[in-house]
């Protein structure tokens, strides 16, 4: 049977949040109400994790020794696909139109939708960084994920009155190109009920904080003309370029906690002695509520259009087509998934939210989700090469099916206890409507 004993606790945080601090005390709440109906289970669990630890620990360290990048993991995706149909599991490849997209797939024998047997999706990502490789621990997802996905799956072949239905979903192109994002628009949710994943991080990480981001590419458009000899015949797009950034500097000061507003100049003329007549710049707006990126959208196309309006330039603007949304945090569900990684040893310290964004913030707002992080071994910070060999050492193996062994137990509580899927429901319906806010901003536009 699987032990995760012996793991080292890592420095505990004093920097903490009102808001964390609250969510954390919360699920805590909810974690000592639970009943854990699926945990008669655990046994099956724990087994089917040591049974296939030295299998899904070759397949993460061989993805992690062949880094692939967004929409290119043409090797990762056969790894996964070929175990799981090596192990008997119906395999769809490609996916949700997306070539390096899956879907592995196994129900119950008497499942059926219509008398409200839960359909559980466990995310698989597997896409790397340029120049740095697994720095962001991809290699892990997919394990822990492909981890959790057999583990249920063995957990419901042993249990004949369990009714319900288990996904392993591979997903690429996290690492900018919003391959979530794409799967929803192509159907691949429409009949799920909940979904989850985990991501490697320094430490365990209950409530990861995720903001959704947007990016813009802005262009002005003036007029050349000879800088010293007639610079009045000149309108000047990189004065235009500039007031804008300084219109939205002016705005940070009065923006709420985790709104942000990032940008770069990517062009800012030819020559020193040329006015210039065209500037291209990039934003990007990060907020945590779909509410808040709407409301960002909205002011920076207002610092954009006085900028255009001070300077007499023409202005473009195009927000991303695949934005990345927020993650809304699905509490009830968090709390499994608190209890059994406690049991097993994770220590989740309540620390000042560290920001960063995803695609599963979209997948959040469609079905009910969780996305914690787990310690891969060390306190090294992910998207540098020192994460990038954290991420191929074998203690990042373990730990990666110490997440899966939380998430089994997480989405078998969804299939064993019909009142947590009610609570779980309840909880999403109920804070969605706040969450999402106005509609949705043009994604493009001129002056």
């Amino acid at each position: 049977m699987a032990s995760f004993e012996n793991v080292p606790a890592p420095r505990r945080q004093s920097a903490i949040t009102e808001s964390s601090l609250a969510t954390f005390k919360t699920i805590l709440s909810q974690t000592e109400e639970q009943d854990f109906a699926a945990g008669d289970l655990e046994p099956i669990v724990l087994k089917s994790l040591e049974d296939h630890a030295d299998r899904l620990a070759e397949l993460s360290q061989s993805i992690w020794e062949n880094p692939e990048l967004s929409f290119q993991e043409t090797h990762a995706v056969k790894l996964l696909t070929d175990y799981l149909e090596k192990e008997g599991y119906k395999v769809t490849r490609p996916y949700g139109g997306l070539e390096t997209s899956f879907l592995g797939e196994f129900q119950t024998k008497g499942y059926d939708r219509n008398l409200g047997h839960p359909t559980v999706a466990v995310m698989c990502e597997y896409d790397a960084l340029p120049e740095i490789g697994h720095a962001c621990g991809h290699n892990l997802i997919a394990e822990a994920g492909l981890g959790t996905f057999i583990a249920v799956c063995q957990a419901l072949k042993a249990n004949e009155g369990i009714e319900g239905k288990v996904l392993c979903m591979g997903s690429p192109a996290e690492e900018g190109g919003a391959g979530k994002v794409v799967l929803i628009k192509a159907g691949a949710f429409k009949d799920v009920d909940f979904a989850m994943m985990v991501h490697p991080a320094p430490i365990d990480i209950l409530e990861l904080a995720i903001l959704g981001v947007d990016q813009c590419q802005v262009d002005f458009y003036g007029k050349e003309s000879h800088a010293s000899v007639h610079p009045w015949d000149g309108i000047n797009a990189l004065d235009a370029a500039m007031a804008a950034y300084n219109n939205v500097s002016m705005l940070r000061q009065q923006l709420p906690v985790a709104h942000q507003i990032q940008m770069i100049i990517v062009h800012g003329g030819d020559s020193s002695n040329v006015i210039p007549k065209h500037t291209t710049s990039t934003y990007a707006v990060r907020a945590p509520s779909l509410a808040g990126m709407e409301l960002l959208r909205r002011k920076l196309i207002a610092c954009l259009e006085a900028a255009a309006l001070a300077t007499e330039c023409r202005l473009e603007y195009k927000f991303d087509e695949h934005p990345y949304g927020p993650l809304l945090l699905n509490k009830t569900m968090l709390s499994v998934y608190h209890h059994y990684g406690r049991k097993h040893g994770m220590f989740f310290p309540v620390i000042r939210p560290s920001y960063g964004s995803t695609d599963m913030g979209d997948v959040s707002t469609v079905v009910p989700s969780i996305h914690p992080a787990f310690a891969a071994g060390g306190l090294t910070m992910i998207h540098t090469e020192e994460f990038a060999v954290l991420a191929g050492k074998p203690g990042a193996h373990k730990l990666a099916r110490r997440a899966a062994m939380a998430m089994a137990m997480t989405t078998l509580e969804l299939m064993v206890s019909a009142k947590f899927r009610r609570t779980v429901r309840e909880e999403f319906d109920s804070s969605l409507p706040t969450f999402t806010g106005a509609s949705g901003a043009e994604s493009g536009g001129t002056f």
